[in-house]
């Protein structure tokens, strides 16, 4: 899988799960990334036995299985999903346990992919399926629970989406979500010329517009959302121009972020838009995604879902609102200190 990361977060493979030769090849995919961050063998055993587990759980119980998502988290972390729309596992605290009163064991293996994490979480609904996330240490350490995720998957091997996060001066935390018009290689080199400008100033809401504009000339032309966190002042800054829309939650409530059209690259002059601003209070979550899922997303559905890992969150929006015809990329961000009195 070819991908930069320079200025992106890596996007994921998708490996569909229907067979015993998937399983394999998701096996195979643990041990190259893990291989390329300069794992040594026995970080190489461990990613390679939870994506076998999650991955022949899939096979098993997935009804009619599902898929394994798979990016490396440098410098030392590799991140696995499973993601099925199956029955759903009854007993979830059993099957980590390792017991189960079902045939064949739902939730087998479970307890051992666990024990090689050093993050591992567990959405799952009756009814509605299951998404474990693994992310795997190179060190062997724990890992300290994340406050953003996402799911990015490329409609072809090159996602013509991208994501970055960035920490900025006075506290303040920046996230862009930026695609390339179209898909393919020519859409990922413009998503990574924007990101790169992202990059280097991430709270410079102001002059994005610009400076992105300038160096997208040439290239397809991109449409992007950047969010600058403020906990200090619980308020969120936001820049949105095209179609990656956002929504921010608080105690049930949603509140959209406004988008302004036009597209950074195609014109001599950048689009208009202003920035705005949103409340961002300690109980807040943040989800931005690109065209590549449906405009509306029903948040009500999934109470307790935002509870979890943000991957995890990601992983159950892309799976349930991903159109299938392009590039697809949810991320999810909660306040860093939610929950902290």
């Amino acid at each position: 899988m070819s991908h930069r990361t320079t200025s992106r977060d890596a996007p994921h493979r998708q490996i569909v799960v229907t067979d015993d030769t998937a399983v394999g090849e998701a096996r195979r995919s643990a041990n190259r990334l893990v291989s390329e961050l300069g794992g040594n063998e026995l970080a190489v055993t461990r990613a390679e036995l939870v994506a076998t587990e999650l991955g022949t759980n899939l096979l098993r119980h997935g009804e009619p299985g599902g898929w394994i998502l798979l990016r490396p988290v440098p410098p030392g972390q590799v991140e696995i999903l499973a993601v099925d729309r199956g029955p759903g596992i009854r007993d979830p605290e059993a099957a980590l346990a390792g017991r189960s009163p079902a045939p064949k064991g739902l939730g087998c293996g479970l307890r051992s992919a666990a024990r090689a994490s050093g993050l591992f979480d567990l959405w799952t609904r009756v009814g509605q399926g299951t998404v474990v996330l693994s992310v795997v240490d190179l060190g062997g350490s724990p890992v300290e629970p994340r406050t953003c995720g996402g799911v990015c998957v490329g409609l072809s091997e090159v996602s013509g989406d991208g994501w970055s996060v960035r920490g900025a001066d006075g506290g303040r935390e920046a996230i862009a979500v930026v695609d390339g018009v179209g898909h393919g290689p020519a859409a990922s080199a413009a998503a990574d010329v924007v990101l790169d400008v992202f990059a280097e100033d991430p709270a410079g809401l102001t002059s994005f517009a610009g400076r992105a504009n300038e160096v997208a000339r040439g290239t397809r032309g991109a449409v992007a959302t950047v969010c600058v966190l403020d906990p200090a002042l619980d308020t969120m800054s936001a820049l949105a121009i095209g179609n990656v829309n956002g929504r921010v939650l608080v105690a049930g409530t949603e509140k959209g972020v406004v988008t302004f059209s036009g597209s950074l690259g195609l014109g001599a002059r950048p689009p208009s838009a202003r920035v705005q601003q949103y409340p961002w209070p300690r109980d807040a979550t943040l989800v931005l995604w690109s065209d590549g899922l449906r405009s509306r997303l029903e948040f009500d559905r999934y109470p307790g879902l935002f509870d979890h890992d943000p991957a995890v969150a990601a992983a159950v929006l892309h799976r349930d609102y991903a159109r299938g015809t392009d590039d697809a990329t949810v991320v999810v961000v909660h306040r860093r200190d939610r929950g902290h009195d």
